[in-house]
């Protein structure tokens, strides 16, 4: 029955389909979590992001169930059906570059940030516009097979003719995303070791982590889809696993905007940069929440020095008229610091 060239056809198809709507329905809930918490305060560049990603899903979601349903439903037991496949088949190859070049473009931008108050803002610049354009060219490339495909009329054997597209589009995926999660460990070990805070160390190993495992769920998607291409070209595993890889990118920028707020739990410190780079939300901390000002300075040779901590006790419903006056201290600070030095400062809730 595996051997069943039939089955090798159905089968990947009905796997990838159901584990395509599970996913989906992950990728739902994270919407909801990012509508509930996030979307009234947010920037509106991610707000629109998240609103690109979320009508891509749903076309793709509508564009692989056609898919399925004309193979495995409408097609049942005729092999023909595999011959010419339906229109839907050739628009998921371009849907899922899509997705993955809103994900990478997004992280890009998380190393601009991160590098934009150190001495590796040229290299941070130069790194970010490498993945910028391999996240361009695997998008091109994802065009390019479901532009190819529909010309070859949608014959499923034509399809390993358009090997050198497919291979720019899952390697260029491939590559896009090794950078980012080696740049992002690499700029993150580096800011672990500028500080001696046990919650600062604390946030940033948590990003640490979930920068390598987001970083390895997309990159080993995109390879093994690339693999069972290359490998096994007579049988649809390939299609299965490209039903997943843009639902795992979707999944994966909604997890980076949702979690910020547990990040920052986590490090009980936030410093800007960070903040930033993690896509700083407005929130506003309660009046009556006791809060804690801190302030940490590094000098350019990486010395950390000047720590000030200062704790104000708020009593619910009070006001104090010195907020907007540590707030234009705090610029003050900055002006009148030494062209050499790079301060930090940010304000979080104790809970």
């Amino acid at each position: 029955m595996a051997d069943d060239p039939l089955v090798l056809l159905t089968g990947p198809q009905l796997m990838g389909s159901l584990l395509s709507f599970f996913l989906s329905g992950a990728f739902a809930m994270q919407v909801y979590h990012y509508h509930m918490h996030y979307a009234h305060s947010d920037r509106w560049l991610f707000v629109i992001l998240v609103f690109v990603v979320v009508v891509i899903e749903m076309v793709h979601m509508f564009m692989a169930t056609h898919l399925t349903y004309y193979l495995l439903a409408y097609g049942y037991g005729n092999p023909r059906t595999f011959d010419q496949t339906p229109w839907s088949g050739a628009v998921l190859p371009a849907l899922n570059g899509l997705v993955g070049l809103c994900t990478q473009a997004f992280l890009a931008w998380r190393i601009i940030t991160l590098t934009k108050t150190t001495e590796s803002v040229t290299l941070g610049k130069i790194i970010s516009g490498t993945i910028f354009l391999t996240a361009g060219m695997q998008c091109a490339a994802a065009f390019g097979v479901t532009i190819q495909y529909s010309l070859l009329s949608r014959q499923l054997h034509l399809l390993r003719t358009l090997k050198t597209t497919v291979i720019v589009w899952l390697a260029g995926s491939v590559v896009c995303d090794t950078m980012i999660t080696v740049s992002m460990v690499a700029l993150l070990l580096r800011a672990r070791g500028t500080t001696s805070l046990g919650g600062s160390k604390n946030m940033i190993n948590a990003l640490i982590i979930h920068a390598i495992e987001s970083g390895a769920i997309t990159t080993m998607a995109a390879l093994v889809t690339l693999l069972t291409y290359l490998v096994l070209p007579d049988t649809l595993y390939y299609g299965c696993f490209e039903y997943l890889l843009g639902r795992l990118y979707a999944n994966v920028l909604l997890a980076s905007l949702n979690g910020r707020n547990r990040m920052r739990a986590i490090g009980d410190v936030t410093i800007t940069d960070f903040e930033q780079a993690l896509g700083k939300s407005t929130l506003r901390p309660p009046a009556e929440v006791s809060q804690v000002q801190f302030r940490l300075s590094f000098r350019s040779d990486d010395t950390a020095n000047e720590y000030e901590l200062r704790t104000r006790a708020k009593a619910p419903g009070a006001v104090y008229d010195d907020d907007q006056d540590s707030e234009s201290d705090s610029i003050d600070d900055r002006t009148k610091g030494n062209a050499s030095r790079t301060q930090v400062e940010d304000q979080y809730p104790c809970q």
